[in-house]
């Protein structure tokens, strides 16, 4: 659906960090815990629409010094308003266990949270409007 999709998180690792099946594991779960910070449902639509990159860095560009654990970095950038400092911090908390799952206890995690204002955002030629996805949320959830 054209002027939709949101939102886009960027997961920077260092390189040879993730498997190919962890990096999709890790993309999913990540998915699934920003999608339920902006209280939007985990439906297929939804999940459809929100996109997550992971992308590998040089061994040092991605640590927090010499002979420091690795670090990771997941940018979140959603629609602004969806978010809370409290829905953060339960963001930050949850991404930072999938990142542990999937790389180990001793990694940095970095997360930010980069909140674009409405008519701020486009996809395919189309605006992305806090209202349509009000109206997509309110069709999914109709019912349940």
């Amino acid at each position: 659906m054209m002027g939709v999709t949101m939102p886009l998180v960027e997961i920077t690792v260092p390189e040879g960090t993730l498997s190919e099946a962890a990096a999709e594991v890790l993309q999913q779960r990540v998915a699934d815990s920003v999608l339920t910070a902006m209280e939007l449902p985990l439906t297929e639509f939804f999940a459809t629409a929100t996109w997550v990159y992971v992308r590998e860095a040089a061994k040092g560009l991605a640590t927090t010094g010499v002979g420091r654990p690795p670090g990771v970095l997941v940018v979140v950038t959603p629609l602004e308003g969806f978010l809370t400092p409290e829905r953060n911090e339960a963001l930050s908390v949850e991404v930072t266990r999938h990142v542990h799952e999937a790389t180990g206890p001793d990694t940095v995690v970095w997360l930010v949270v980069n909140e674009i204002p409405e008519g701020n955002w486009a996809v395919n030629g189309g605006l992305t409007r806090r209202a349509k996805i009000d109206e997509l949320v309110a069709e999914a959830t109709a019912g349940s």
